[in-house]
């Protein structure tokens, strides 16, 4: 996630805080050239957020079966996004999901560590395209009832697009 914060203070001490706050993650993007009418005030600062250190353990591929990845290392945590999908013959449908909230639909193919994927919007039908590196995320071994249900919803909806082609 990238957060742009603009100093309205325009002082060294507001960006001395941000820096001590957040060092190694923290960027400032100055101007190239500066007019005289210029001030800090027009400095943008970039804070991005660490990826997750996700162990390394989709470089092998997927075989057949049915996969739980998530934000977090533990199943069902509120705030976090999990994707429970199936995968054959390195072609997969599944589903994006926060715990006790909507999920979306996808469907697409798998090379190795990624997804390439079109998500289905619940909502109204768009398709968007979207890739998934598996290596940024936790698999997760524990497939919750919940999981299946969704899963056999997304299976059912998008069957044709995946399996039958």
């Amino acid at each position: 996630m990238v957060l742009t914060y603009l100093i309205l203070t325009g002082s060294l001490e507001a960006i001395a805080i941000v820096l001590a706050l957040s060092p190694g993650n923290l960027s400032i993007a100055f101007p190239a050239h500066r007019s005289q009418d210029s001030d800090i005030k027009s400095d943008i600062l970039i804070w991005q957020s660490p990826p997750n250190p996700a162990p390394d353990t989709a470089s092998t591929g997927l075989g057949e079966g049915i996969y739980l990845y998530g934000q977090s290392s533990n199943p069902d945590e509120i705030k976090q996004e999990y994707f429970v999908f199936e995968m054959r013959q390195s072609k997969v449908v599944g589903a994006f999901y926060l715990p006790r909230s909507a999920f979306y639909c996808f469907y697409g193919t798998s090379d190795r560590t990624q997804l390439n994927l079109t998500v289905v919007d619940t909502y109204d039908g768009s398709r968007s395209p979207y890739s998934v590196n598996l290596e940024q995320y936790y698999p997760i071994s524990t497939i919750s009832e919940n999981d299946r249900r969704i899963l056999g919803i997304c299976k059912e909806s998008h069957k044709q697009q995946v399996w039958e082609k």
